[in-house]
């Protein structure tokens, strides 16, 4: 398979392997949740999830049974959990491929139970403490639900778990939301439940909380700290993707020449100017205007708006058609493009488009090409 626009996401595996490693190093009595919803962070969650199923990690986490699925039918069969609400109608696909599910909500879980379930379910129960985002709040719907779900003759109450909010910013509210994890633990019969977990990368990065056996890792597999300032490591997280175009253009414009749609920039000078084949269309949102690329090295400002498929780049002298732009990379890390938009890493990668041909390599070798939208050609 090969591509036809010469944009695309590098994704080192590697990288994804190593990032594995070091986390398990980190724990290695833990059970890894390598969490690949969203496609992997951008990345390609099959991709990822197999590197990090080889680099050890024990179980995948997605955000909503459409990825779990999808995941199933390329070819894994290793456990995993919809971290998102399924639909009470879509729970007998879920138990026929082998897929856990969230217990969010105890209405929810009410139906659950008298649902006719014919072949064995797995569930998580989760729990909120502090984040108000899914969860159970109300101490006794919890025990009640706990005690429900753990007497089913079809359900196994394979996990329960909480999510933290402030690991990255406010460990005094991280605290508080641990202390109220663990008393509500120790109201539950929790010896056969296989996983309770409720570290995510922030935490795992900082902390080893004795009484969980899971630990979910997310945004530090992809090779990025949540908050480098914040959170001071050991070692060194190994980024694995970058974005790559190349200039399709490169023409000399005169002093006032207007540039972009809205003519929102006017040449000071006159100068050399690159077209670059990534717009909004591949999540290169507008915002980019004003920010800089690296080209030959030099770091070069996007200049006019950002188009659907296109942008423009300011040069300081002339270089080839066809040189490469690095968009993210080494010289232009995620974290500085996050910064200068004023978001976070995360975004940025989910942002890319699947339109935008995923590139592996392994050992710096290409190994693979995924063109998502395009898989039929």
């Amino acid at each position: 398979m090969s591509y036809y626009r010469d944009t695309y996401a590098a994704i080192d595996l590697d990288a994804i392997s190593y990032n594995v490693s070091q986390i398990i190093k980190l724990h290695p009595s833990k059970t890894i949740f390598a969490v690949v919803k969203a496609n992997g962070y951008g990345h390609g969650d099959y991709e990822v999830a197999k590197a990090a199923i080889e680099a050890g990690a024990g179980f995948l986490a997605v955000s909503a049974l459409d990825e779990a699925l999808s995941l199933r039918q390329q070819g894994l069969d290793h456990p995993i959990l919809v971290l998102g609400m399924t639909r009470l109608r879509d729970v007998f696909q879920a138990a026929k491929y082998g897929i856990s599910l969230t217990a969010h909500d105890w209405e929810w879980t009410k139906s659950l139970l008298i649902l006719d379930l014919e072949t064995p379910l797995k569930v998580h129960l989760k729990i909120d403490t502090g984040m108000h985002r899914l969860g159970m709040t109300s101490r006794g719907e919890i025990v009640t639900a706990f005690t429900a779900l753990s007497n089913h003759p079809m359900i196994e109450t394979e996990g329960i778990y909480t999510h933290m909010s402030t690991a990255d910013s406010d460990l005094s509210y991280l605290d508080d939301q641990v202390q109220s994890f663990k008393m509500l633990l120790s109201e539950l019969d929790v010896s056969k439940v296989s996983y309770i977990h409720l570290e995510n990368t922030a935490a795992i990065l900082q902390f080893d909380f004795k009484f969980d056996q899971g630990i979910r890792l997310g945004l530090g597999m992809y090779g990025l700290n949540p908050d480098p300032g914040f959170i001071d490591l050991d070692f060194q997280l190994k980024p694995a993707l970058s974005l790559y175009s190349h200039l399709t253009q490169v023409k000399f414009i005169e002093k006032g020449s207007k540039v972009g749609y809205g003519a929102t920039y006017v040449a000071p000078e006159g100068h050399w100017l690159g077209v670059i084949p990534i717009g909004y269309a591949d999540g290169w949102i507008r915002d980019h205007q004003g920010r800089s690329v690296i080209v030959n090295g030099m770091e070069c400002e996007i200049i006019g708006r950002v188009c659907m498929d296109q942008m423009m780049v300011r040069l300081p002298q002339k270089v080839p058609m066809g040189t490469r732009v690095e968009l993210i990379g080494k010289q232009m890390p995620a974290e500085r493009v996050a910064r200068e938009l004023g978001t976070i890493p995360y975004e940025v990668l989910c942002l890319i488009s699947d339109r935008v041909p995923r590139v592996y390599f392994r050992n710096n070798e290409l190994i693979g090409i995924r063109k998502m939208r395009f898989d039929q050609l």
